[in-house]
């Protein structure tokens, strides 16, 4: 049962198990049950707070897939666990993450989760103001949400960490002297950031989250064609009509972007594709309004203005690429009257740490180690959503939709897979370049490295730079996304295969034996892999 506190700009849910003779259960609240939710908070709850478009969110999108929760679990069942702190850009999911893994693992379990926002409570900030003993902060926990928590058993949620940073502090000492407890933290990264000094250093855990990755899309949107994603073995061929679907999707994803709040939007509007364009735009508006705010607010010592010249330079930088690979970011002219990479050294760390870009290095050479090949002053910036991208460049939805981006596709793909590979290895990223030739990404998998080469084009053309990095490097293989549906290169060890896919590529295979598999694969289209052709029979 969901209980609401009855206390004006307050937000602490308690969720236990639903005893016998209750009408109101959490997963009636988290359904798409419009006129459901529209009774229990004008009837049942007259006190309850208005909901900020920030929670509304939260509560539809509990029947989307996302690879955290399994990330969370393991943390769940790790031996020796810490409290654990969910990072993540601001709008990204966390607070709906959490509290499906809190009915998923607890809830339906017996167990119970407690869920305290300390952005809206701010009357918990005195708890945590006035000691920092485990066993005393629990006890008035208990007691301001007149509920039992089993330290044992029991999940303790703390959103918005950022805003107390006693409650940072506080994790320490849970770590040392209630550990039993499973306790999570999480918070805008952009306020985590103004708080480091009151980090636990060595003494919490840490995951990230990320915008929607295209699979946890596709299963927001489509269920079914979900499941046919996931049973495809990535081996052969996928029929033409499914492969055409899926680049469908995709080019609404590229539109829509990862961020939980657009994507609702989307799906909610998605029977009026005039209605859908206009009221995604206008969220994807709000939000980089947002994020602006908040440089603002939480930008410390670095000057928020500078913050805000290099946000806007990185889409028109971009935007300048056209059917080209992406260029080395030119520091000239970002910020007035500055020049040179030390006038925006601050800000680019800033939005780095801030996880609204992602950094990509330009290495020499691809020998190990990678680093020692790429120039701190020489690389690549791309936005962390590249449906903000499309937003900040104003290219209308009816044109990206209708796949009229002409020689524009080229850097929106390439920031596409930059957010895809970002979101699995949660570091840095590196490209490669050698006189002429270059290549987008390099991956790295054990002792190998792998060239992978963005194309935007559906049509067969000869991939010259890549051609000249297997000369070159004698890779033991090599990785071309394109437009285009899967294939084998024997002879060049070139896996070709859909922009679409890259999620999958890097979570289901260890792409060192990728080639061994794909040399057994054929490489006509309309071989048909037999889960998607059972699949498709039924």
């Amino acid at each position: 049962m969901i209980i609401f506190e009855s206390i004006i700009n307050e937000h602490s849910i308690v969720v236990k198990p639903q005893n016998p003779g209750q009408n109101w259960t959490e997963t009636e609240v988290y359904s798409h049950n419009f006129p459901f939710l529209r009774t229990f908070t004008t009837c049942v709850y007259p006190f309850l707070r208005t909901f900020t478009p920030y929670d509304i969110p939260s509560l539809l999108l509990s029947s989307m897939k996302r690879e955290i929760i399994g990330d969370l679990l393991k943390w769940k069942n790790s031996i020796d666990r810490k409290p654990l702190i969910l990072k993540g850009a601001r709008q990204v999911g966390k607070t709906w993450a959490l509290h499906e893994f809190g009915k998923i693992c607890y809830e339906q379990k017996g167990c119970s989760y407690i869920y305290i926002d300390l952005k809206s409570t701010k009357l918990f900030f005195s708890i945590f103001e006035e000691t920092n003993i485990p066993e005393d902060i629990i006890e008035l926990i208990q007691f301001r949400l007149k509920t039992k928590i089993d330290i044992q058993k029991d999940l303790l949620i703390l959103d918005e960490i950022q805003e107390c940073p006693e409650a940072i502090s506080s994790l320490k000492y849970f770590q040392q002297d209630m550990n039993e407890l499973d306790i999570i933290a999480a918070g805008s990264h952009l306020g985590l950031l103004k708080n480091e000094k009151s980090f636990p250093i060595g003494k919490v855990d840490f995951l990230y989250l990320c915008p929607f990755t295209f699979p946890e899309f596709l299963k927001a949107i489509d269920n079914q064609a979900y499941d046919l994603f996931e049973k495809w073995d990535l081996s052969s061929p996928l029929p033409s009509i499914i492969h055409n679907q899926f680049l469908e999707y995709f080019t609404i994803y590229l539109f829509v972007g990862g961020l939980p709040e657009t994507i609702k939007k989307w799906i909610n509007h998605s029977q009026n594709s005039i209605d859908a364009i206009k009221e995604v735009r206008i969220v994807q508006r709000n939000l980089i309004e947002g994020y602006r705010s908040d440089f603002a607010k939480y930008s410390g010592l670095v000057n928020a203005n500078h913050i805000n010249y290099l946000f806007d330079s990185i889409p028109n930088q971009l935007g300048k690429s056209h059917d080209e690979s992406v260029k080395k970011f030119i520091f000239k002219g970002v910020i007035p009257n500055r020049k040179g990479f030390d006038s925006i050294r601050g800000p680019l760390s800033w939005l780095r740490e801030s996880r609204l870009i992602i950094k990509t290095g330009i290495a020499v050479k691809s020998i190990y180690p990678l680093k020692s090949y790429t120039d701190e002053n020489k690389f690549k910036i791309y936005l962390f959503d590249t449906g903000l991208l499309n937003c900040l460049l104003d290219i209308p939805g009816e044109i990206i939709l209708d796949k009229g981006l002409g020689s524009y596709k080229g850097f929106i793909m390439e920031n596409y897979i930059a957010q895809e590979l970002f979101a699995y290895y949660n570091r840095d990223l590196v490209s490669w370049q050698e006189g002429s030739a270059e290549i987008e990404f390099l991956i790295t998998q054990g002792t190998e490295i792998i060239p992978l080469e963005v194309k935007s084009s559906t049509r067969q053309r000869k991939a010259k730079s890549l051609d000249a990095y297997i000369q070159r490097y004698s890779p033991e293989q090599a990785i071309k996304l394109t437009g285009q549906n899967y294939g084998y290169t024997e002879n060049r060890k070139i896996t070709t295969a859909p922009l679409y896919s890259c999620s999958k590529f890097l979570n289901e295979y260890q792409l060192s034996k990728v080639s061994n598999i794909h040399r057994q694969a054929p490489t006509v289209e309309g071989n048909i892999p037999s889960a998607i052709s059972r699949t498709a029979r039924e």
